[in-house]
């Protein structure tokens, strides 16, 4: 009787566990190619927010490669910066 409840159980929770929805897929799978960091293209070949597309080839013009096309990370804008103050001259 009681192996009987248990099992019972074990099934209800396995159907409900694979009832749950799936984790979306993560918004930037990382790449690295030719010494540049970035993302993989979304399936509908955008990029993620705070991602711009960039066409990335070999370092060295004479190489012959692939180029890829991948995301890379918008930069922050400039901060408007004070003058750093210049140092003393000693006497």
């Amino acid at each position: 009787m009681i192996v009987r409840r248990l099992s019972a159980i074990c099934v209800i929770v396995v159907l409900l566990a694979s009832m749950a929805p799936a984790d979306p897929p993560p918004s930037c799978k990382p790449v690295n190619r030719y010494g540049v960091s970035g993302c993989a293209p979304l399936p509908d070949q955008s990029c993620p927010p705070g991602y711009h597309k960039k066409a990335v080839g070999p370092p060295n013009p004479q190489m012959m490669g692939p180029t890829f096309l991948m995301c890379v990370a918008d930069q922050p804008p400039a901060k408007d910066q004070a003058p750093k103050p210049q140092p003393k001259p000693a006497p």
